[in-house]
């Protein structure tokens, strides 16, 4: 199996390619650039589950990192989800009536046809969910997100109490004051709601989005 991976690491180096080799999913939020790079990662991170063979891997994901010049700890080797998760609770399915809490960035299994539409399916009967309501609700959690952001406390970093001087740039003991939500979370959630607006074509809730984004990119 080691010689058969690094053929097949040699292969894919052959190969080249860059970032534009990925393909734009609706969970995708990290920078990714190499290919042959990502491929050891998530074989490696696979085979790690294993703990009676947890030397032999180790070994073996030394040597493929060497094979394409990367540094055993580097922060590059790290391996990260690629695809982030949104959870939409209790969507309902017209055609059964079940209820479930479903992962917006999943995608559904696709057949073979081409020019396929992609759509969220029901679990229990696997009809399609209405795609209007779920965008709905979307919109309505990007407008509230935006306002529990816009209105939250800022706290002191030192003592956690909330600050209650307005436009104070430190607290009463002179530390710095914190976000209870931080400018990067808000804008992650913001950015995932967006990408799964352009990936199935909801205009209301990407032109909100964008709005958004905008607002807070100057």
């Amino acid at each position: 199996f080691a010689a058969y991976l690094t053929r097949v690491v040699g292969e894919i180096l052959q190969d080249g390619g860059g970032p534009e080799s990925f393909p734009r999913l609706p969970g995708s939020h990290l920078p990714l650039k190499s290919p042959v790079l990502e491929f050891i990662k998530n074989v490696m991170v696979v085979l790690e589950l294993d703990s009676d063979v947890q030397q032999e891997v180790h070994s073996l994901k030394k040597s493929l990192l060497a094979q394409i010049g990367v540094q055993e700890y580097s922060e590059s080797t790290k391996w990260v989800n690629p695809s982030a998760s949104f959870i939409l609770p209790d969507v309902f399915c017209q055609e059964c009536n079940e209820s479930r809490d479903v992962d917006l960035c999943v995608l559904p299994p696709l057949d073979d046809e081409e020019n396929q539409t992609i759509q969220w399916l029901c679990e229990d009967c696997g009809s399609p969910y209405d795609t209007e309501h779920i965008e709905r609700r979307l919109v309505d959690i990007v407008q509230r997100k935006t306002t529990q952001y816009q209105l939250q406390d800022l706290r002191c970093t030192k003592t956690e109490r909330v600050a209650v001087r307005a436009l104070a740039y430190q607290s009463d003991c002179s530390a710095k004051l914190k976000l209870d939500i931080p400018q990067n979370e808000f804008i992650s959630q913001i950015s995932i709601l967006q990408s799964l607006a352009k990936f199935h074509d909801l205009e209301w809730l990407a032109e909100t989005t964008e709005g958004i984004l905008k607002g807070y990119s100057t």
